[in-house]
């Protein structure tokens, strides 16, 4: 198993089973979930056996049962949607760190999420340019009642047109965590990684964002409450971290943004690790505590150097202004290492293209694509692999409040090698 590095300036919450986490270890907002647990109906286990859009044994059958469910994977490869891919039940896991390498990757659509109750991880989203429409990677989009208690996590996201992940009209409790975000296309002139838009309550924590032009992320337009905590952003643009500008309700942001650093690269025009839009509301309020640019000194948050505030909004504050999540914080110098130890889709035995990403920031080499050919496209290996599982798998064999089958989750999110170890 990788080692993890441990180090942190303080711990505001951790997860105990008194007050359970959706997986061992999880943070941020929407993390108190149960996911595919949280139903009236012990979920079910879903086995998918080939890389076919549809029909039996495919993801997308898998997806739209309408029960929980936790969605496991006998096979690896890349699968070709010929539409978006959408949650529209509540209940689910996909537990993509269950396939063999080189893993799962959705190509030429986006993954949609428009259902509450959903646990994301070990995937890995690559849309592309053949649908020649701008889409997102992952879409988390719906009516805002509909959109609460989602993870994504582990998971690796690039190529898309637009954002490579878009929250729009997001309820309370959503968290991307510990995934790579990257390359986000050109194509379209239009390469974020990021934007949350009339989104509720959103954490963004421990991700890798690597050669998108903006919105690093962006948190904008009556979104509410944000927390943005030891993301590392790379080679962006025109902004890194940005808080954006209000929405047609006119509700005010409270953000806290913590321990994120910011390397700028060969491509670009911004030098700032946070910018703050000179439309944002007046009555927002933002917290900053250790961000770093690249080989600035980072005691004077809100510096010249720091913040890029055209409108000159005076929105600092020395007090949280939210209600923190269970959050771990990593020390900045520890910071990189430990993101290189654990992001993104089996961070254990990454494929060519995350392992291309996490040295392009090693040796500050890299730029933005127009075309995933530009750096060699998909990795074209099928692997399938047979799953046993255990006798018991809603047990709790060790009484920690997870089930068997979720600790064996756990287990393989690493490190999917172990997948017939486990098992047995």
């Amino acid at each position: 198993m990788i080692k993890s590095v441990f180090l942190a300036i303080f711990v505001l919450v951790s997860c105990f089973v008194e007050a359970q986490c959706i997986f061992p270890g999880a943070e941020g907002f929407g993390s108190d979930s149960r996911s595919a647990y949280a139903g009236d109906s012990l979920p079910i286990i879903v086995k998918v056996t080939n890389l076919n859009d549809g029909g039996p044994g495919s993801l997308r059958a898998a997806i739209y049962k309408k029960v929980p469910r936790i969605i496991v994977f006998e096979v690896g490869g890349v699968i070709e949607l010929k539409r978006t891919l959408r949650v529209f039940s509540p209940y689910l896991f996909i537990a993509g760190q269950t396939a063999p390498y080189p893993g799962i990757t959705l190509k030429n659509y986006s993954l949609g999420i428009s259902a509450h109750d959903v646990l994301v991880q070990g995937l890995k989203i690559r849309p592309g340019t053949a649908s020649g429409e701008q889409i997102d990677g992952i879409n988390i989009a719906d009516d805002s009642t509909k959109l609460y208690n989602i993870v994504v996590d582990h998971c690796s996201i690039s190529w898309a047109t637009d954002e490579n992940i878009g929250i729009l009209n997001g309820g309370t409790g959503i968290t991307i965590s510990n995934c790579i975000i990257s390359e986000a296309l050109t194509y379209k002139n239009h390469s974020c990684g990021l934007l949350a838009m009339n989104t509720g309550q959103i954490s963004i924590i421990k991700n890798l964002f690597v050669h998108n032009a903006d919105r690093n992320p962006l948190v904008r337009g009556d979104s509410q409450e944000a927390l943005i905590a030891n993301n590392l952003i790379y080679n962006s643009d025109t902004h890194a971290l940005y808080f954006g500008s209000r929405g047609p309700n006119g509700f005010p942001l409270k953000a806290t943004a913590l321990n994120n650093i910011y390397l700028p690269g060969i491509q670009n025009r911004n030098g700032y690790i946070i910018s703050i839009s000179s439309d944002i509301h007046v009555g927002s309020r933002l917290f900053l505590k250790g961000n770093k640019t690249h080989n600035l000194p980072n005691d004077d948050q809100w510096g010249i150097r720091q913040i890029h505030n055209p409108g000159n909004r005076a929105i600092a504050t020395f007090d949280k202004p939210i209600e923190m999540p269970p959050l771990s914080i990593i020390a900045v110098s520890q910071l990189q290492n430990h993101l290189f130890e654990n992001c993104g889709a089996h961070p254990g035995s990454r494929d060519v293209i995350d392992q291309r990403i996490i040295s392009e920031i090693s040796n500050k080499s890299g730029r933005r694509i127009r075309n995933p050919i530009n750096v060699g496209g998909w990795p074209r290996e099928i692997c399938e692999r047979k799953i046993t599982l255990m006798n018991d798998p809603h047990g709790d064999v060790n009484e920690n409040g997870f089930t068997n089958i979720e600790e064996w989750l756990n287990q393989l999110l690493l490190d999917s090698n172990k997948l017939s170890s486990v098992t047995e």
